[in-house]
């Protein structure tokens, strides 16, 4: 079920920016905003998944070296 979001006090730069990117991308502002909320939602879940994977592959506490390890590890 769809529901209804309101944003409220939208920096006029914001509005622009996004104004820009919709025009851009070929979208009216209302498509362009929930592809970014619906990217970021999904990147979450992902990034929840994959340190839930690695959580049980380390078994227990990383250090702070092996947590930058990992994430060097994911970046292209």
């Amino acid at each position: 079920m769809a529901r209804t979001l309101t944003l409220r006090d939208v920096p006029e730069p914001v509005v622009k920016a996004l104004r820009e990117r919709a025009r851009r991308n070929d979208r009216s502002m209302q498509k362009e905003i929930l592809a970014i909320l619906g990217a970021a939602a999904l990147d979450r879940a992902a990034l929840v998944r994959q340190l839930s994977a690695l959580r049980a592959r380390v078994g227990g506490k990383m250090s702070l070296e092996e947590i930058h390890d990992a994430i060097d590890e994911g970046r292209p």
